[in-house]
């Protein structure tokens, strides 16, 4: 089964948001002990958005609603190709004017198909 890539363009203004899993105990004479949970401790989540026509907004929008579940590749803003999907409750298409849409959504890190 080939992974599929998201290839539209997103708007400027991407933002990262990184979240590591650490183990951590902590204990009462201020000692701190701190590792990294797991090989994929580091994980990205993207909010993003794209602007268009309907027509050219509604490929884009069956696109993500399809990889909520499936991985897809996507080339993020440091230029890094990884694995991501739609976060489930994420895709929010909003009509600023008639027959134009804002879809925005949020890619997160996936560590396999």
């Amino acid at each position: 089964m080939a992974i599929d890539t998201f290839t539209w363009c997103v708007r400027t203004g991407a933002s990262e948001q990184v979240t590591k899993s650490v183990f951590q105990a902590k204990f009462g004479d201020g000692y701190e002990q701190i590792a990294e949970n797991g090989i994929n401790s580091d994980r990205e989540t993207w909010p993003l958005n794209c602007s268009g026509y309907l027509e050219d907004m509604r490929p884009i929008r069956a696109f993500l609603k399809s990889h909520v579940t499936r991985s897809f590749w996507w080339t993020n803003p440091w230029g890094e190709k990884k694995l991501y999907r739609v976060k489930s409750d994420s895709i929010n298409p909003t009509f600023p004017n008639g027959g134009f849409c804002d879809i925005a959504f949020t890619f997160e890190q996936a560590f396999g198909p």
